[in-house]
């Protein structure tokens, strides 16, 4: 059966009526109206007979109450429940389903017309939107899955971002432990579409997307075309984004931020969208994938189950989820392919990478040694008796020696282990090395510098010993201390009329108590003319 929108057929009603109370109106004036309706004569002939004038209350005449609408969202948009519940009002009965029917319902509806299931549920698909039907039946998912919303203008080549931090649905062996779901971190270019940078990682951190963000910032000549400064970064309220090492990267860059509104991820659809291409195009054929099709018993079809038996037995066969340096090897050759031969509907059927290099827009490049500091992760560690103890190894540097126990403020490179770079009070003291992996000249450097640094103290000390020769000799009474001084050897020896016994008791303990013995004073000497 054809159905006609009603605005058509009350046209076409009204038009009918008009001829009929001219007096005019035949059978071809009908069967010209039905064939241009799609319908039958008979269904014309019906409309006419039944059509609804003032005060009349036909089938496209009844209109929803405000009783009605709350009675839809009250059963939850189940238009059969509210039509029972309505019929058992009118009948006088109160009940239905075994339960009486809501007061406030009971109320509105006391003298309401009686309409048929049908009607009622034409009324509610004309008078409320499919987004208001869904919102009362699923939620806010199926709300907004029914919404159009506004699509920002596409922005020019690297000058906005967007970026997200999610979960990926898979399983993966990590360096230590148990199968473990990695976190991705993607930053897309608004403009292009194109995939700037990435990470992957065991857990959540501002580390991971300290890597993700340095991947599209620098711009190197042989990888790809991107890496630029943007003017603006939107993110959402994720943790990992509000650290205060990303707010001092993005600040020192003088980047806005838009942080957006918590769960709404349509307000960064791009990057949304690439989620799920991931999802789709790599994740879902990977072995350990979480989002696949189940049995009757809720358990994942495919290679890996994800129950704890089906792990183990699957890491006993050889054949258990992939390691996640695999899983990086095989993202990488993905995105490669993503942002160079995948064509784009909304690029005009181009790539990511061909849309960078046909915008003529301008880039913002700093050099890559500049951003090096910058885009470090950073963490305090004390230095040690092997040197600067950091994810399982030990680093070295010749600035380091004789800061055992001194703490330090060590930056990093997430996934590179091959050097760390070492502050102390803010400022750059050294990048250390790990010390299984120290090269000879390192080494021999290394050996140098320690030997350099002791004989540097033993001089200086030694300075120090000569200059605290006058001492403050302790005060064993009322009145001002009395400096002391040690006699050295020579002094004793060439002292004038003091034998070697009295140079002795001056050098005896007792002269460092400030108990000085009273020396006798020298016998007077004749003096020959």
């Amino acid at each position: 059966m054809v159905r006609v929108a009603g605005e058509v057929r009350r046209t076409t009603v009204s038009r009918l009526e008009q001829l009929r109370g001219c007096g005019e109106l035949t059978g071809g004036h009908v069967d010209l109206a039905a064939r241009a309706l799609g319908v039958t004569a008979r269904t014309v002939w019906r409309w006419l007979g039944d059509c609804p004038g003032p005060g009349r209350a036909g089938a496209d005449g009844f209109r929803l109450s405000e009783t009605d609408v709350e009675a839809y969202a009250f059963y939850r948009g189940n238009v059969s429940a509210l039509a029972r519940a309505r019929e058992a009002v009118l009948e006088g009965d109160g009940t239905t389903a075994g339960a009486p029917v809501p007061e406030f319902l009971a109320e509105g509806w006391s003298d309401a017309a009686s309409v048929t299931r049908r009607t009622l549920a034409r009324a509610f698909e004309r008078e409320m939107t499919p987004a208001e039907r869904a919102a009362w039946k699923v939620g806010e998912e199926g709300r907004r899955a029914k919404n159009v919303y506004l699509r920002r203008p596409d922005a020019g080549r690297g000058q906005v971002w967007e970026m997200d931090h999610k979960q990926l649905p898979l399983l993966v062996l990590p360096p230590k432990g148990r199968p473990i779901m990695p976190w991705l971190t993607t930053v897309v270019d608004d403009g292009t579409r194109g995939l700037l940078g990435w990470a992957l990682a065991v857990y959540p951190s501002s580390a991971t997307v300290l890597t993700a963000m340095r991947m599209a910032l620098v711009h190197e000549e042989g990888r790809s075309p991107f890496g630029a400064v943007p003017s603006r970064v939107r993110i959402d309220r994720g943790l990992e984004f509000a650290a205060s090492a990303i707010e001092q990267v993005i600040g020192a860059l003088c980047v806005t931020v838009h942080r957006l509104p918590a769960y709404m991820p349509f307000r960064k659809g791009k990057v949304e969208r690439l989620n799920l291409t991931i999802e789709q195009t790599l994740i879902a054929q990977l072995p350990g994938f979480t989002g696949g099709p189940r049995d009757a018993a809720g358990r994942l079809y495919g290679p890996v189950g994800d129950s704890a038996r089906d792990k183990a037995q699957a890491e006993e066969a050889g054949a258990g989820p992939m390691r996640i340096e695999r899983l990086a090897e095989r993202f990488a050759a993905w995105a490669d392919w993503y942002n160079t031969q995948r064509a784009h509907r909304m690029l005009g059927g181009r790539t990511p990478t061909t849309a960078w290099l046909e915008d003529p827009g301008p880039v913002h490049r700093i050099d890559a040694e500049r951003l090096r500091h910058l885009l470090l992760a950073d963490t305090t560690r004390v230095v040690g008796k092997d040197g600067i103890r950091f994810n399982g190894l030990t680093y070295l540097a010749p600035e380091i020696q004789g800061r055992v126990g001194q703490s330090v403020e060590v930056r990093y490179m997430p996934h590179d282990d091959r050097q760390i770079e070492v502050y102390l009070g803010g400022a750059h003291l050294c990048t250390a090395y790990p010390s299984g992996q120290l090269t000879d000249e390192q080494a021999d450097h290394w050996r140098t510098q320690q030997r350099e640094e002791a004989e540097r103290l033993g001089r200086e000390r030694r300075a120090a010993s000569r200059r605290a020769r006058t001492v403050l000799a302790p005060m064993t009474g009322p009145g001002t201390p009395v400096p002391s001084k040690l006699v050295p050897r020579t002094a004793a020896a060439g002292h004038a009329g003091r034998s070697l016994d009295a140079a002795l008791r001056a050098k005896a303990s007792s002269s460092l108590l400030g108990l000085t013995p009273t020396l006798p004073a020298p016998e007077p000497t004749e003096i020959e003319d």
